[in-house]
């Protein structure tokens, strides 16, 4: 059957990309869709030994973009990176940075108020202790190496996170990823100016134009076989309803392999919305 005009250059159009996503496979970051520009800025912020704050919003693929990054530094001689997944608090942020130390020196020495030395050779010794030797800690110990510490979730930046990170920005190179810009004109933190964040580079992710989440798509449904016509208007509906976002994207496509969601070669994607809503609210 012949294809009309604009039936052929959308096909050329993904064949393209999907050409550019064989190649960029063999890169570093090449799970992530249109983010190899920004996987490349934040190098080379880490090559300069330059710290960078990545923000956009929930579902924009921050987290994807933090795995890339680690598993790149991961096959590098330096700088050695530490990555914490949940910087929700300070004391979750110092017990992944200590716990690391530990495993990279094998052996740490804690000095308490009384400047008195005391040996942590497991983590159950680095659990015991409080915030205070938990930072000095961290303090000590970093720049004996060349670090690249990654913080993800980073969105509730107390004063004493702030505090902690002015000194931590000192001691290593620092990449941090939240929701929030905290940009000189964000006053969404009531106005703290005094909050260090505000003074670091960023790196704002957008959601995915259309030409890259139809690539992302294809890439998703590759395992099906659908008509030429019955893909095209999926894929323009589930733009349509994600608005480029990569979550929501990859979440209805994982969705939509399931046979209860088919009906012949059509996906019912007002059922899919309608079942992940409902999880949505379930979710404590």
């Amino acid at each position: 059957m012949a294809l009309r005009n604009s039936e052929r250059i959308w096909v050329s159009s993904i064949n393209a990309d999907k050409r550019v996503s064989r190649k960029l496979s063999r890169l570093p970051g090449s799970s992530l869709v249109a983010r190899n520009g920004e996987f490349a800025v934040i190098l080379d912020h880490i090559a300069k030994r330059k710290s960078l704050h990545i923000y956009g919003e929930e579902g924009v693929g921050k987290s994807a973009l933090l795995d890339a990054v680690y598993d790149f530094l991961k096959n590098q001689a330096a700088p050695i990176p530490i990555y914490c997944r949940s910087s929700r608090t300070l004391r979750s942020i110092l017990l992944c940075l200590s716990l690391f130390l530990l495993d990279h020196f094998k052996n740490l020495e804690s000095i308490d108020k009384f400047k008195r030395a005391k040996e942590i050779r497991g983590g159950s010794d680095i659990k015991k202790l409080g915030i205070r030797m938990l930072r000095n800690l961290v303090y000590s110990y970093l720049p004996q190496g060349d670090f690249c510490v990654i913080l993800d979730h980073l969105e509730y930046v107390t004063p004493r996170i702030n505090g902690f990170l002015t000194i931590l920005y000192e001691k290593a190179t620092v990449i941090t990823a939240s929701r929030q810009s905290w940009n000189i004109e964000d006053y969404s933190f009531a106005g703290r100016l005094d909050y260090c964040l505000y003074l670091i580079p960023k790196l704002k992710l957008e959601y995915l134009k259309r030409k890259d989440a139809f690539v992302l798509m294809e890439i998703l449904g590759s395992k099906w076989e659908l008509g030429l016509s019955t893909k095209r208007k999926m894929f323009d509906e589930v733009f349509r309803i994600s608005k480029g976002n990569p979550r929501i994207i990859t979440e209805i496509f994982e969705k939509a392999q399931r046979p209860e969601y088919h009906k012949d070669t059509v996906v019912n994607l007002g059922l899919i919305m309608i079942d992940s809503k409902i999880e949505e609210l379930s979710e404590p």
